[in-house]
């Protein structure tokens, strides 16, 4: 291999390794702190008003995504593939005026709008449409809050660092919620405490990031009074355009079954389904994390051209996933009873098989690997669409054929398969067309070691322990359970090896012993692309 690809080998993969080692710290915050809000509100108020908090997040951060207009994602794909300094101004002015310009709007009129929404899921219980009321105005101020966020940490992404969105969006935010809510718990403000704590919690994240950003954005980009004036790329709006049909339609794939179900089912069932759907989305926080930054490196390789970096890293990075997810998938699947009892109170336990099946179809999209990420950084936002459609389209289909009848499992249903189809239609383009495929050895052996381990052990553990304390220290068992097939299989890359050195520099010294420890299970001495199955 030339000089040239193996600089651009390692450069990849110092990214993509640096970025998992951020996920590491932050999806262990976000747990917790996004955890600790949610399942105080629930525990607190009860699932008939968690139900309703929960339709409100729905509905609001669809509104949020439809208003983006998919600027976020194409403004991080087009910094990353243009290096003139004049053109990156020209997009980041552009988009940061519509993104603004959405912001506003699309508050004012779901503020206006509140009223109305509400009679859609309450139409025959006045108090609700209260409740519901009061939750779309006082969330219809986060719409904006949102757009900003998510604007200003692409254009950091574009430059691949993951640091503000992880920090700034998926930390400080929902730590200052779990603040806020006890502080106003605390000062007697009830039901109108905890939506003001979510509103403030948005409002001071969104605040620190923009702070952060006029401090931090020059070091990475020449000041736009230094540079000459460009015109901003053609093909900004169409990418734009493509990414936001993919976002609006990627949030009907993640959501409509919720809020279709507010439709048919009181609030209490929708709570009970909320709290299923909160931990099986767990399984993806760290797919999400990943591939926010694995996104803008494809770009980089693209525009350079090499292939071969995207197809060895696209398994690593994968892998790297699994590891926190596959703990996850053997405690809602096997143990959902103990997980639902243990998190949310033995109240929620009802949604203990909506769990079950929901963890189903977040393994499998997680096992596809980065699909859209790669899609995004390649700029196919065609398959992107046609997979984003399928996939809403199902759920949307399947939410009305199923809710009425079976109600949380059918929704359950509806979800696993939009799921599953999200990833899975741009996989099979992926392979088709840039044969690029998660499975390999490197990831197919050890991922059967595991399951054939674990299986038998977290079913056993169901049956002789039901106590729900025993989910937390399970969840590390698992976690030694992929690890231990990850050795046994030899099934580790020298790109594996990177996240020991990040740890290296974090602590400031070396760590020769784990290095030796961790060369031992290298499958190939230097990292290289994988034939295709």
């Amino acid at each position: 291999m030339p000089d040239g690809a193996e600089d651009n080998e390692a450069r990849t993969l110092r990214a993509v390794g640096k970025g998992a080692s951020v996920m590491v710290v932050t999806t262990i915050l976000l747990f917790v702190f996004a955890f600790l809000g949610r399942v105080a509100v629930a525990r607190i108020y009860g699932a008939a008003f968690w139900g309703d908090f929960s339709i409100g997040l729905a509905l609001t951060q669809a509104i949020a995504l439809v208003s983006m207009l998919g600027l976020n994602q194409a403004t991080a794909q087009m910094l990353a593939s243009h290096r003139n300094p004049a053109t990156r101004w020209a997009i980041i002015r552009t988009s940061l005026f519509w993104t603004s310009l959405g912001s506003v709007v699309s508050s004012i009129a779901v503020f206006f709008a509140a009223p109305d929404l509400a009679r859609l899921f309450q139409a025959s219980d006045p108090s609700q449409v209260a409740n519901l009321t009061l939750i779309f105005q006082m969330f219809s101020v986060t719409i904006g809050f949102t757009l900003m966020s998510l604007y200003l940490a692409a254009i950091f992404q574009g430059f691949e660092n993951i640091a503000p969105n992880a920090w700034f969006n998926q930390v400080i935010n929902p730590a200052l919620f779990v603040v806020f809510v006890f502080l106003f718990l605390a000062l007697h403000l009830a039901i109108f405490g905890s939506l003001l704590a979510y509103t403030l919690a948005n409002g001071v994240a969104f605040g620190a990031l923009a702070l952060y950003t006029v401090r931090r954005l020059p070091r990475v980009l020449p000041p736009a009074s230094s540079v000459a004036k460009a015109p901003v790329p053609p093909h900004l709006w169409t990418l734009s355009v493509s990414l936001w049909g993919v976002s609006a339609l990627a949030f009907v794939t993640t959501y409509v079954d919720t809020i279709i179900l507010g439709l048919y089912r009181p609030p209490t069932v929708v709570g009970w389904y909320s709290s299923a759907t909160t931990l099986a989305r767990l399984l993806i926080i760290g797919s999400g994390a990943l591939t926010y930054i694995y996104l803008p490196v494809v770009a980089r390789l693209a525009r350079d051209g090499d292939f071969a970096t995207m197809r060895s890293s696209y398994v690593t990075t994968t892998r790297w996933i699994l590891v926190f997810t596959v703990p996850l998938f053997f405690l809602f699947a096997f143990m959902p009873v103990q997980s639902m009892g243990a998190i949310f109170g033995s109240k929620f336990t009802n949604g203990a098989a909506a769990l079950a099946i929901l963890t189903w179809g977040s393994v499998v999209a997680v096992m596809f690997g980065p699909v859209n990420a790669t899609q995004a950084g390649l700029g196919k936002g065609r398959i992107l669409l046609v997979a984003a459609a399928v996939a809403a389209s199902s759920n949307v289909i399947l939410s009305f054929a199923l809710s009425p009848t079976y109600g949380i499992i059918g929704a359950a249903v509806a979800w696993t398969v939009a799921r599953v189809l999200y990833p899975g239609v741009g996989l099979y383009a992926l392979i088709r067309d840039d044969h690029i495929s998660p499975f390999q050895r490197s990831l197919l052996l050890p991922m059967g070691v595991a399951l054939a381990i674990g299986v038998p052990l977290f079913v056993g553990v169901n049956y002789l322990v039901p106590q729900y304390w025993i989910v937390f220290p399970m969840y590390f068992v698992g976690v030694g359970v992929f690890l231990l097939a990850l050795f046994a299989t030899r099934s580790l890359h020298s790109g594996d090896l990177l996240v020991a050195k990040y740890v290296e520099r974090l602590i400031g010294r070396p760590l020769p012993k784990l290095w030796r420890f961790l060369e031992r299970f290298v499958e190939t001495p230097r990292v290289a692309p994988e034939p295709l199955p």
